[in-house]
């Protein structure tokens, strides 16, 4: 940091003409992201608002009373199977990160490795293994236990929502966990408390505020989910599956707007209690003196632990068994209902066509550099330079994370099909919204970085000579490099396996891979699906290890 702010005490002299035209570039900075954030946030969420009011002779609310008439049920299905996929995936979040966080050594990193594959995975992998372990030819229900039964219904939709939001909300207990003050446990034992008072009165006490945030998360992310209904609910339908029909085939814009409209009342309720309890889970968990692990035997506490270990080793081991089954379909050929080693998926692979491959590596690198810079820029000028209406700007760019998928995918077709902002069929609108869902996450790493960049520094600067943009240059980047690895990372695993929100904005010349992977699931292509899936998470980790070696250099140069 001081050779940050010794080249702007050297510069302060030689860089006039920056300084010069400093000024003007910041204040287009600040309209370009405010800008944007109006024209790719707020403008496509009032497209939908406006078109589900819109019929045939004008205004009307013809579009709601189709909906609530003809689609009840469906809007019934979605909230009972986001009420009870946000109850059993909260239950199974919480014995995964007890487990976790109690263990240590190779244990520990044995289990975080199986979260981080699933939190890479493209989002039809679960379905494609849930078909094959568990359906009417499943590895598992015929073939070990001699069971036909059929897996295509409500509760299979529930199931494998459940295990598919579970690692995401692990390790988001997790962090709660090693944010308990040690000293509570320890007074707690001094006092006399053994491990199971200790698990029941401490720390699920503790942790209430955020198991609450994971219920509603999750409600919120299964009632958005359309993958999962469509391609195992058979006749159970949902209205986000009824919402991907309607555009794609019924062509009927006005009712799927209103189909959105009515998703997004339940999705903003829950989401403004995520924020309440959010905020009282920070209160009860800023100790001061944190801890990594939770030295906590489960075995030692009771009928509760016992429960915890259970559960989360049943979720373990479907994990490690869903994958296995995806890494090994690929390479399996079925001949009179026998199973054979077989390269023939493989060679279909090599020759499959690497347009798709490299559009959608390409796409996700663009997303990352783009989206990671606006995030860096857009977290300073709210959080450090207190641009006018920040409150308003910082609650538009949370609105993507508020609504689902589909919808927002929706406002882009009806904001960007005409002139002179007709986007549609382009890349540059598939990126866009690519990089707008994923500014929620991104924005608020880059805000948690730069708490750690003191003011002083950058009062520093300007002391010595620097104008704005120079303590932008030289001080606020440079101290955020972390973040920006972090957010990298995850704009590009993000980009490379997000299917709700550009599924309808795809042009069908022009697909990218993980929309190959759910046209392989939904036609019934297994073994093709199985590869393609590998191949997407071989890429994302690829990329996400390059990330981690380049921070753990940067980490080793600071320290040397």
């Amino acid at each position: 940091m001081k050779s940050n702010l010794n080249r702007i005490e050297k510069g302060a002299s030689g860089d006039a003409l920056f300084r010069i035209f400093g000024n003007a570039a910041d204040k287009l900075i600040i309209a370009v992201l405010l800008g944007s954030i109006c024209l790719f946030v707020l403008y496509p969420i009032i497209c939908i608002f406006w078109q589900s009011f819109v019929g045939e002779t004008g205004l009307t609310l013809g579009a709601y009373t189709d909906v609530l008439k003809g689609y009840r049920t469906s809007l019934w299905n979605s909230l009972f199977t986001g009420v009870l996929t946000a109850f059993f995936c909260t239950v199974l979040s919480v014995a995964a990160a007890l487990v976790i966080s109690s263990s240590r050594g190779w244990v520990k990193l044995l289990l975080m490795g199986v979260i981080l594959i699933t939190m890479v995975s493209p989002p039809f992998v679960s379905s494609l293994a849930y078909i094959q372990l568990y359906g009417r030819r499943g590895w598992i229900t015929y073939r070990l236990l001699n069971i036909s039964w059929d897996p295509y219904n409500c509760w299979g939709v529930i199931w494998m929502q459940s295990i598919s939001f579970v690692p995401l909300n692990a390790l988001f207990l997790s962090g709660i966990l090693t944010k308990i003050d040690a000293a509570s446990i320890q007074a707690a034992r001094d006092l006399g408390a053994g491990p199971k008072h200790i698990l029941l009165d401490v720390v699920l006490p503790l942790m209430r505020p955020g198991i609450l945030v994971t219920l509603l998360l999750t409600f919120v992310r299964s009632i958005a989910d359309f993958g999962t209904p469509t391609i195992i609910g058979g006749r159970f339908n949902t209205l986000a599956s009824d919402i991907y029909m309607q555009l794609v085939g019924y062509s009927n814009p006005a009712k799927a707007a209103a189909m959105n409209v009515i998703l997004l009342v339940p999705t903003l309720l829950a989401f403004w209690a995520y924020r309440v309890m959010l905020q009282k889970s920070d209160k009860l968990t800023s100790g001061k003196g944190k801890q990594d692990t939770v030295n906590l035997k489960l075995l030692r506490c009771g009928i509760v632990g016992w429960i915890a270990l259970i559960l989360s080793m049943l979720f373990f081991v479907m994990m490690v068994l869903q994958y296995v089954c995806i890494f090994s379909l690929g390479f399996m050929k079925v001949t009179k209902g026998s199973y054979s080693f077989s390269l023939q998926y493989l060679q279909q692979l090599l020759k499959y066509d690497t347009a798709t491959i490299w559009r959608s590596v390409i796409y996700a690198l663009i997303v990352s550099f783009v989206g990671t810079f606006f995030s860096m820029l857009f977290a300073y000028y709210t959080e450090r330079r207190n641009v006018p209406g920040r409150r308003f700007f910082d609650f538009l760019v949370m609105m993507p994370y508020m609504i689902p998928g589909t919808c927002f995918g929706i406002g882009y077709i009806l904001a960007f099909n005409k002139e002179p902002m007709k986007l549609t069929g382009t890349a540059l609108i598939v990126m866009a919204c690519m990089l707008f869902k994923q500014l929620p996450t991104t924005t608020k790493l880059c805000s948690a970085a730069l708490t750690q960049v003191p003011r002083t520094l950058e009062w520093s600067a300007r002391d010595l000579g620097g104008g704005r943009m120079a303590v932008l240059r030289d001080v606020i980047l440079p101290s955020m490099r972390p973040a920006f690895l972090s957010c990298f990372a995850h704009n590009f695993s993000s980009s490379m396996t997000t299917a709700g929100a550009i599924i309808f904005l795809i042009n069908p010349g022009k697909k990218l891979l993980v929309f190959q992977l759910f046209d392989k699931v939904y036609l019934g292509e297994y073994p093709m699906a199985s590869l393609l899936a590998t191949l997407i998470i071989v890429i994302v980790l690829a990329v996400e290890g390059l990330v981690w070696l380049i921070s753990w250099k940067e980490g080793k140069r600071r320290v040397s």
